[in-house]
């Protein structure tokens, strides 16, 4: 997919008409004033089109925070920041932020604010309790692949115990690791009930990993979520169990 201006399409030989019909037919998709994609744009099309409507645009808050991999989903608007002067309106699903001297690094060709930036846009913009859940994500617990094992991060975090997350452990991975003391806390999703090769395959895995050494703690991810501070006691006390055993 190519998103180009219609500045450089007339420079390539296309003439007003042909771009006028080609957006009528559907073989041009118009993203913006001047802006268009030859198919049907996706977030990240719509960021390159922010930069090319606003040649000084610098891509910002969410939409930095997605582009730097800080968000699992894509955010509802695209995010940029822009001079004070820089005067437009725009689409609903454009949110432009006025601000003087923005900083910006470059990711994939576009301009976006430094992560360090990114951080403090999201602060002072999300409401709070998507503000929680990507410092969860981002900050304390970036490499969660679910909610219930983000919550389990960080209930164990606020115990001040800090195990690893989506840990290697030989050739396999750990949803929470505790090296220390051979500890391993898995989160099982519905999908370790209902498919058939996912539960055989983890059976096999968990039988080599306690051959190894290893404790495997299983928690459903209702289980996680209804009891969590009995789950997180539970993991803290065999851990610590775990560890001055091996002492």
């Amino acid at each position: 997919m190519e998103v180009v201006t219609r500045n450089q399409l007339l420079e390539q030989g296309t003439s007003s008409s042909s771009i006028s019909r080609s957006t009528r037919s559907g073989r041009l998709h118009r993203i913006l004033p001047s802006v268009y994609s030859t198919e049907e744009p996706g977030y990240f099309e719509r960021c390159v089109a922010v930069t090319l409507w606003k040649p000084e645009a610098v891509l910002s808050h969410t939409s930095a925070a997605w582009l730097w991999d800080l968000l699992p989903e894509e955010p509802r608007f695209v995010e940029a920041t822009v001079a004070p002067s820089v005067r437009a309106g725009s689409p609903q699903w454009v949110r432009l932020h006025r601000r003087t001297g923005v900083s910006s690094d470059e990711w994939m060709g576009l301009p976006i604010v430094p992560i360090e930036q990114c951080f403090i846009d999201v602060a002072t913009t999300l409401p709070r309790p998507e503000l929680e859940a990507f410092f969860d994500a981002a900050a304390c617990c970036p490499l969660t692949r679910s909610e219930p094992e983000r919550a389990v991060a960080r209930a164990l975090t606020a115990r001040n115990v800090h195990l690893e997350i989506n840990a290697r452990v030989g050739p396999y991975f750990g949803d929470l690791v505790d090296t220390r003391a051979r500890v391993i806390v898995e989160i099982d999703g519905r999908e370790f009930h209902t498919d058939p090769a996912t539960f055989n395959n983890d059976r096999r895995r968990q039988n080599a990993l306690v051959l190894d050494g290893w404790m495997v703690l299983r928690y459903s991810a209702a289980t996680a979520m209804a009891h969590l501070d009995a789950v997180a006691d539970e993991i803290i006390t065999v851990a610590r169990r775990r560890r001055h055993n091996r002492a």
